[in-house]
């Protein structure tokens, strides 16, 4: 803590010092010099520079884009009254920029409309000048249509409860049963290298499936998942999906089907910074469906993630600093619906439903005591009961013995899967050995061994796949 305090004190006299040197350039060098800290995102150095030069010079030529960048570094701080002040003042000197920022604040509060109107003449006066369109807006006024678009179908959910915790630790709030899987610090993921940039992991009840998020070769943050093998060893982390979306992906969650995803993303197709997407996995190819966004009032225009589901009492969790706290997050509870159900624009106030504006205004007068009480006895480190197997059905079924199977020829056919997995983990392992081998002696007779081992480990993947195929279409009888 001292070497902190330390450093910023440091830090603070430096800026100070150079807001003195700047007194003695011009409002234009102040500008250029904020500009070039702000590149380097040390937005409190640019204000305090920004701030010394508006009280040298308050009615400088300069003052407009003094303003204007002032109010930029203040946003970007989490100051939105200050930078708004400063926004309108720019606004009034004709700063065309101040119109995109304001637009930014207005959709911040929702006000969508406002902020299409922002952003239109923001465009119109950048046109008139003839000057370039930043490249983001254009993102940006997407997420506008696309929020607008979203509080046509707001969810109905009842919201039980709501946690305020601290960022760093804001998956220990989570109270899942062991049936749900559980969300574990970085230090548990298996790959010893995924550790450090990883923020969490996810293990499935078993503990024998696991997911997270690390950047790839290009710094895009993708979510890797891996299985443990028969030896107790984990297999190589791979990525899951084909990246599923654009733009960085994290905060992974599996529900106990191995077939439903829920994860935060970032990219193009979010409303805020994270938004909470739904990706379907294909229980024959493995490959996933186009992810789905949840929505409102799961989404905002803020990050919103870590959507967990806890089956065996209906009830999910997700977390948002959409409430700006400062350094902690909200993490909303809430009763699960079978079946999706939004709200009634001709009934609810759906504006207020969609930001939770007050969770007592979801519930209605339905009585949640069994739920907490349920949710109270949870133990999230309670040990889990081994199974035989884990064999999705898809819809939240999970078959973890034979006796699980409601027919007799699913039963058979499941015996006849579990043989068939049976041989192809020992073809895999064999080929492994065979590799390992080859490494230590190149030899021509173990080079003709591993392809015939390729080949059968091929086979009886093929095989594999068709007895899973007559597992589902057995049940399905």
């Amino acid at each position: 803590m001292k070497t902190k305090t330390s450093f910023s004190r440091i830090k603070k006299t430096i800026a100070a010092t150079m807001a003195l040197f700047s007194a003695f350039g011009t409002s234009a060098d102040v500008v250029s010099d904020a500009r070039e800290l702000m590149d380097g995102a040390d937005f409190e150095a640019a204000e305090q520079i920004l701030t010394a030069e508006l009280d040298r010079a308050p009615k400088s030529s300069q003052a407009g884009m003094l303003n204007q960048l002032l109010g930029e570094c203040r946003f970007e701080l989490g100051d939105y009254a200050g930078a708004r002040k400063r926004f309108d003042t720019a606004k009034a000197k004709g700063v065309a920029d101040a119109y995109r920022y304001l637009g930014r604040l207005a959709y911040l509060d929702y006000d969508f409309p406002m902020a299409s109107e922002l952003y239109a003449k923001y465009r119109q006066m950048k046109n008139r000048a003839k000057k370039p369109i930043a490249p983001e807006a254009e993102e940006e006024e997407n997420r506008i249509s696309a929020a607008e678009g979203f509080l046509d179908r707001v969810e109905k959910i009842a919201v039980i409860d709501s946690i305020a915790v601290d960022f760093e630790d804001f998956h220990k709030a989570y109270r899942l049963p062991a049936s749900a899987g559980r969300l574990a610090d970085p230090e548990a993921i298996p790959a010893e290298e995924s550790r450090q940039p990883a923020s969490m992991a996810f293990f499935n009840e078993a503990g024998d499936f696991a997911m997270w998020a690390e950047p790839d070769t290009i710094g895009t943050q993708r979510i890797y998942e891996s299985i443990r093998l028969t030896d107790g060893t984990w297999h190589k982390p791979m990525l899951t999906g084909d990246g599923l979306l654009e733009g960085d992906s994290d905060y992974p969650f599996m529900m106990a089907d191995g077939l439903t995803l829920y994860f935060a993303n970032d990219g193009p197709e979010s409303i805020g910074g994270y938004d909470i997407f739904v990706a379907s996995r294909d229980a024959a190819t493995g490959e996933y469906l186009q992810p789905q966004n949840m929505g409102m009032p799961y989404n905002s225009p803020y990050d919103d993630f870590m959507l967990a589901i806890d089956e065996l009492n209906g009830v999910g969790w997700w977390a948002t600093d959409r409430n700006r706290l400062d350094g902690k997050v909200t993490v909303y509870v809430f009763k699960t619906n079978d079946l999706r159900k939004n709200c009634n624009p001709d009934e609810d106030d759906v504006m207020a439903l969609a930001r939770i504006d007050r969770i007592a205004d979801t519930q209605g007068n339905e009585d949640f005591s069994e739920i907490r009480a349920a949710l109270a006895e949870i133990d999230p480190n309670a040990k889990v009961k081994k199974a035989d197997f884990r064999f999705p059905m898809g819809k939240g079924r999970v078959c973890t013995s034979l006796d699980d199977f409601k027919t007799e020829a699913g039963r058979e056919a499941m015996k006849r899967y579990l043989e068939a997995k049976k041989k192809y983990d020992h073809d895999e392992k064999a080929l492994k050995k065979l590799r390992r081998d080859y490494a230590d002696n190149p030899a021509e007779r173990l080079a003709s061994q591993i392809i015939q081992a390729e080949k059968a480990l091929e086979t009886d993947l093929g095989r594999l796949r068709r007895l899973r195929s007559d597992v589902f279409r057995a049940e399905a009888r």
